[in-house]
């Protein structure tokens, strides 16, 4: 099931990496700024991104950080976010392929890992957690972002069928303190978290960025009519100017290796 998801992600993601490189959400969202300025970079530090996508947050850090590995599973992704970095006149961004399951890199290698709207994916989410820890330094930061879910099982569970219906490389979104439990079994502890941030999407857009069926559009707005009352404050769905406008919740946590 692993490497089918895996699969999924590169098929999706592949297809689309010219629309996330232009996505307001993933190129100038919320959470980027607030991702930067909770971690604090330091001009010493080496830094790895993780499923950088189209590279948003990895040029983010790039002019404040000594230097950038953006790595992804998707090697269109990776293109294009090099493109983007030589455009920007970045010369310390590197790209790598990489799992984030299972990184090629050395123990105790970066100042900072920074993941963003990734985590979702991850099949193995644990997995990866691991590999996070074992590549930072002691004492080193893990900047995360990920959209999350409320804490009722079956409401979360209506929610992830609903993404998972838009796009097939979905996993899981969880909610916030099942990540940081998950944070602090593999030995990160969360110092700083934002609060819950909101961003309203368009749903053709939201869909087309996935190249969604217009079949699959009709079960989507069906299953928006009809959420549980707990998703209501998360969905916030309106209807206006012919089309359907509706909410995510996202979070950014920083979290600290524990030195042994």
């Amino acid at each position: 099931m692993s490497d089918e998801l895996k699969a999924k992600v590169q098929s999706q993601f592949g297809a689309s990496a010219d629309s996330y490189a232009t996505s307001s959400v993933h190129a100038r969202g919320d959470s980027l700024a607030v991702l930067l300025n909770l971690v604090e970079p330091q001009p010493h530090w080496r830094a790895l991104d993780v499923a950088t996508g189209a590279g948003h947050t990895a040029l983010l850090f790039a002019p404040r950080v000594s230097h950038v590995v953006a790595s992804d599973l998707t090697e269109p992704m990776l293109a294009k976010a090099a493109e983007l970095a030589a455009q920007r006149g970045l010369t310390n961004v590197e790209t790598r392929k990489a799992d984030a399951e299972s990184l090629p890199f050395e123990d105790n290698s970066f100042d900072l890992v920074t993941c963003r709207l990734a985590f979702h994916h991850f099949p193995n989410p644990r997995q990866a957690l691991a590999e996070f820890a074992r590549v930072l330094k002691p004492g080193g930061l893990l900047g995360f972002t990920d959209n999350v879910t409320v804490p009722e099982k079956q409401a979360a569970g209506y929610y992830n069928a609903f993404e998972k219906l838009r796009d097939p490389s979905h996993n899981w979104v969880y909610p916030q303190v099942r990540l940081e439990a998950m944070f602090a079994e593999a030995g990160l502890v969360v110092e700083k978290s934002s609060q819950l941030l909101m961003k309203e999407l368009e749903f053709h857009d939201w869909a087309d960025r996935q190249h969604v069926s217009p079949e699959n559009k009709e079960k989507l707005l069906e299953m928006m009519r009809h959420i549980p009352a707990a998703l209501q404050p998360l969905f916030a769905p309106r209807w206006a100017d012919g089309t359907l406008y509706f909410s995510l919740w996202e979070v950014v946590l920083v979290a600290r290796l524990q030195q042994n």
